[in-house]
């Protein structure tokens, strides 16, 4: 009877480590599939050294270079700098595919109304976000660590 007993004991710490090794592995999968079903946001920063007479900033998109740009922004990003220092600034385009390539153009806007434009700004919205590669690596190599471990445990018995 206390051979059994052992063997009782031991049998659930074998089945858990098996368990938790295939929740380790399933978050892996949970991680992969949630970065590739949506785009990681494309941040445009940009810094000013002096601001006269500037109202605020629009920030426009374009799938093409030479392509028609639509406003992102629904309200003028107020300027927040003077005419001795200017300030930075920074808009999230979150409406963004994966792997696709935008085109940005920022607008000024001053006080009287007149515009200009700057630059095209070329942006690549990431594949995946940075961290992705490291938790998922690290979460399969635990996954796996445990399930071996496990099943090592229930041979040996």
């Amino acid at each position: 009877m206390t051979q059994l007993e052992a063997t009782t004991q031991s049998g659930p710490s074998q089945r858990l480590l098996v368990v938790i090794g295939v929740l380790w592995l399933l978050l892996a999968a949970a991680i992969v599939v949630s970065q590739f079903s949506q785009a990681t946001p494309i941040r445009i920063d940009w810094e000013t050294e002096t601001e006269i007479n500037t109202a605020g900033f629009n920030v426009y998109r374009s799938e093409t270079p030479d392509g028609e740009y639509r406003q992102l922004n629904d309200r003028l990003i107020p300027g927040e700098g003077n005419p001795v220092s200017g300030a930075s600034y920074s808009f999230v385009d979150r409406n963004v595919v994966a792997g696709k390539t935008y085109f940005y153009r920022l607008e000024d806007v001053e006080l009287d109304n007149s515009t200009s434009q700057h630059e095209v700004i070329e942006y690549t919205a990431p594949l995946v976000s940075w961290w992705v590669p490291i938790v998922v690596a690290l979460s399969i190599f635990c996954g796996l660590f445990l399930i071996v471990r496990g099943l090592r445990q229930e041979k040996s018995l």
